[in-house]
């Protein structure tokens, strides 16, 4: 993402045409090397082992889960849709209306179509009614307090289609380190020449760091070792992020993230 997104994705209307296709076609987008530091801290070093994906929006998010397990695809979709939702809001609290409606319909242009046909397979409720509720709710201007409820809803339907996959618990943490490996995309993907340049994307970062955190909540009682080392590596993302609530926040190393999620992938790996 070298730019802001301007494409209009589809709007909830069409979701009658919506497609089944349980194929993720997306290839795995390419990759690059982290920028080049002058001096590396032993955060920035860990991060060199890792590369962040050169896409993120629409190729990053859908390219996250492509040929990957399915029921790891599953899981953290849904987290991706989670965590635009929640940024969608953020921004909508903000007072950038335009971006947090336009951000709420990026999981719809991007891939519902797949977690829609996931949803069919996994038994699970669909959850897009209550995410047009969302949408709408934000287009008519409602106060705050509707739209967080409308959210609560949304986030609800979502947790009750993540319980419906009995995945082992080697699965849920996979999941989490797809969704903080997303998180690092969108981040280097909101800046250019050092300056956040992508809103949107960096408000995604962002909440997927906090639906990472409640995942690894979620995951303490059959794992508590591995969880509560992930949530320890978790409080270093607050680092990469300014004052959310400025249009403007400020830039900074999207190395944080991308060595958040190389140690989280790492403690994630030693699950059995």
């Amino acid at each position: 993402m070298t730019s802001p997104r301007t494409t209009t994705p589809r709007r909830w209307t069409t979701l009658a045409a919506a497609s089944v296709s349980l194929a993720v076609a997306s290839p795995l987008p390419a990759e690059v090397r982290l920028p080049k530091l002058a001096i590396y801290t032993p955060q920035q070093q860990d991060a060199r082992l890792w590369q962040v994906q050169a896409e993120g929006g629409e190729g990053g998010e859908s390219g996250a889960v492509a040929g990957i397990d399915a029921d790891i695809a599953y899981l953290a979709q849904l987290a991706i849709v989670e965590g635009h939702l929640i940024a969608a809001a953020a921004l909508y609290r903000n007072g950038m209306k335009d971006e947090a409606v336009g951000l709420s319909y990026h999981p719809e242009a991007e891939m519902m179509d797949t977690v829609r046909a996931s949803l069919v397979t996994h038994k699970a409720k669909d959850i897009t009614p209550q995410m047009q509720t969302f949408s709408a709710a934000m287009e008519a201007g409602e106060p705050q307090m509707a739209v967080d409820a409308a959210l609560e809803q949304v986030r609800a339907t979502i947790d009750a289609a993540r319980a419906v996959e009995a995945s082992a618990i080697k699965t849920r943490f996979a999941a989490l380190t797809v969704l903080t490996k997303a998180a690092a995309s969108e981040y280097a993907g909101s800046l250019k020449d050092g300056k956040v340049e992508d809103i949107m994307a960096y408000n995604e970062a962002h909440a997927f760091v906090l639906v990472a955190r409640d995942l690894a909540t979620g995951l303490q009682e059959p794992a508590e070792k591995q969880s509560m080392r992930i949530l320890q590596v978790l409080k270093a993302a607050d680092d990469a992020f300014g004052d959310l609530t400025s249009a403007t926040p400020e830039a900074r190393d999207p190395a944080i993230l991308a060595a958040v999620a190389a140690r989280v992938e790492l403690i994630a790996s030693q699950v059995r």
